[in-house]
């Protein structure tokens, strides 16, 4: 695919009331303070609201999707078409997954709920709200339901408006292209975000699942599934974009295993 390589916490949802529960333990998912106004807000490019909820879009979410779409590479007019294509793919994509997340917790009474679409993917940020556990699993799930939905959808749309490529016209080429990234995007990324490693949707739904006095196990299985993950995104990409987002997850997971032993004492 012509490749979208990242955006890796496209599904991380954020809740001020998730931060009291686990403590300081997991202060890196749940960063927002009660009443406090996303740092993302004060340089975004673009804001609007969108089924009442407040979407933000930083500046350096645009680029990296350019990034992505090959405009380092773009000369003629079709690579810069093809450019736009794949940056506002992207746009709707994330969009689309963040308001899984945005819509099925308002479904469960959640308030000042909030997009944010940034240069490493989304974010859908909650106020204090005190959900189950089932609720904040189905909260974190239906991100890549909502992606894996929309896979579906223009997969049939593709199917249904096929043409040979002789015979399209340059329009119809550009909406094919379209939807052939609009269903790379949403099952390669679906597949990837929902393996069990923090901070993407599959590592919230582990550490929901386990709860937060099982955070330490949590991060052992998400260093371990991590390592598996890279050697597959290696092999199959040797792209160093994804490698750096292995790190980066690496990383993460191990400053959160550091502070849940420093408070533990072990």
């Amino acid at each position: 695919m012509s490749s979208f390589h990242g955006f890796k916490d496209r599904g991380r949802v954020q809740s001020d009331n998730d931060e009291e529960e686990v403590n300081a333990s997991d202060r890196g998912l749940h960063e927002m303070e009660n009443g406090s106004q996303p740092f993302l807000n004060e340089t975004a490019m673009l804001r609007f609201t969108l089924f009442k909820i407040p979407v933000s879009i930083h500046w350096m979410f645009w680029l990296l999707a350019g990034f992505l779409g090959g405009m380092l590479r773009a000369q003629t007019a079709t690579d810069w078409h093809k450019v736009l294509v794949f940056v506002a793919a992207v746009f709707v994509s994330i969009l689309i997954h963040e308001l899984g997340h945005a819509l099925t917790g308002i479904k469960f009474g959640a308030r000042n709920v909030q997009i944010q679409l940034h240069g490493m993917g989304g974010l859908a940020r909650f106020g204090n709200e005190s959900m189950t556990r089932g609720q904040k699993i189905a909260m974190t799930a239906a991100g890549p339901g909502a992606s894996i939905l929309l896979a579906i959808v223009f997969f049939a749309i593709a199917v249904v408006t096929y043409d040979e490529p002789s015979t399209s016209s340059y329009p119809q080429f550009l909406l094919s292209y379209f939807f052939n990234v609009m269903f790379t995007i949403n099952i390669f990324w679906s597949i990837v975000n929902l393996f069990p490693v923090l901070p993407l949707d599959g590592g919230q739904i582990l550490r929901d699942i386990l709860g937060p006095d099982k955070i330490k196990l949590t991060c052992i299985i998400s260093f371990v599934t991590l390592a598996v993950l890279t050697a597959l995104l290696w092999t199959a990409t040797r792209s160093l974009f994804n490698l750096l987002i292995m790190v980066f997850l690496g990383s993460y997971t191990w400053n959160l295993y550091q502070q849940v032993s420093k408070q533990q004492g072990t």
